[in-house]
Formats: structure tokens, sequence, C-alpha cells
């Protein structure tokens, strides 16, 4: 069920309508807090909104390569698959040919 739950950033409320649950977001809330927090001490001349732009980059891309990591493992599973059906049939075949009956 849809909850909204209310979060602070860096002294911002938002309201966030979600399903996952007042844990997860408070504690994604939490981590973009930390990146902020983050690269405001590492980039003295950086503003707030330059900040929360970083943090945005960095999570889009991290997000970008992610989806591109799981379609390579489904390709992989799929290939995994096709050979593992490859095998079954010429298992059975071999069986059939030496009289092997399951």
């Amino acid at each position: 069920m849809k909850e909204k739950i209310y979060v602070e950033i860096h002294g911002i409320k938002l309201g966030i309508i979600s399903e996952d649950g007042r844990e997860y977001v408070e504690g994604v809330a939490k981590s973009v807090e930390d990146e902020i927090t983050n690269i405001l001490k590492n980039k003295k001349n950086c503003s707030l909104i330059e900040a929360a732009l970083f943090c945005a980059m960095s999570h889009c891309g991290q997000g970008g390569e992610d989806s591109m990591k799981v379609r390579n493992l489904e390709t992989q599973i799929a290939l995994y698959q096709a050979n593992l059906n490859r095998m079954r049939k010429e298992n059975e075949e071999l069986r059939s040919q030496l009289g092997y009956e399951e």
C-alpha cells in the first residue's frame, strides 16, 4: 500500500509517496544526505544545488551501469538455459541409443 513518508535532506523537507516502507525511504534519504555532505566537504566552492546535481548524476550513471549488467546476466542465463536444454536432449538421445529407460 502506498504511504506518504516525510524526510528531510539538508534542511529541505520532502513528502515521498512510496510502497517501499518508511525504513527504506528514510535509509535512501540518509544515503543521499551523506553523499551530498561528502560532496560539499570535498568540493569547497560547491553549492547545495550543485552537490545535489552531482549526486543525481552519480546515481543515474550507476543505474545505467546496473541495467547493462542485468541485461548481460539475462543474456548469460538464456545461453545457459539453451545449453542445458541441448544437453538434456542429447542425454535423452544417448540413453535411447544405449537402451536405457527412465
